[in-house]
């Protein structure tokens, strides 16, 4: 479905420079909405995967897929970081500073898991 979305959103002219891409559990998947996104001359147009609001270990996993195929160039999380440090804060659970921690701490982990699982930058397809 997100193949023919994007498709039908190129046929009507809309060509962004990254495409948002929700979660991917095979990296076949993840090739084939690259192809699509790069089809027609697009070589320079790169997608980013989504954390979509999901648990840890699902992020973990479409991170880990997405990350080794070329013209993947990156995430997008923001409620998978985020949501549970600030609704402790919130819930006077914890101080803003160690919700500020706490966030800062899951977002490096998850670059990490990124980046572990990317290819070398000398060999990335940049674009």
């Amino acid at each position: 479905m997100m193949v023919g979305a994007i498709e039908e959103l190129q046929a009507a002219g809309v060509d962004p420079d990254v495409w948002k891409i929700e979660g991917l559990e095979r990296r076949e998947d993840c090739e084939r909405i690259v192809a699509a996104a790069r089809a027609g001359g697009r070589d320079r147009v790169g997608c980013i995967i989504l954390g979509r609001g999901e648990d840890d270990a699902t992020v973990r996993e479409w991170f880990a897929t997405a990350a080794g195929v070329a013209g993947f160039i990156g995430f997008a999380v923001g409620r998978t970081v985020f949501w549970d440090p600030v609704a402790d804060w919130r819930a006077k659970k914890v101080t803003r500073e160690a919700a500020v921690a706490e966030i800062a701490r899951r977002y490096h982990e998850f670059v990490e898991v990124y980046e572990a699982a990317a290819p070398p930058a000398a060999t990335r397809v940049q674009a």
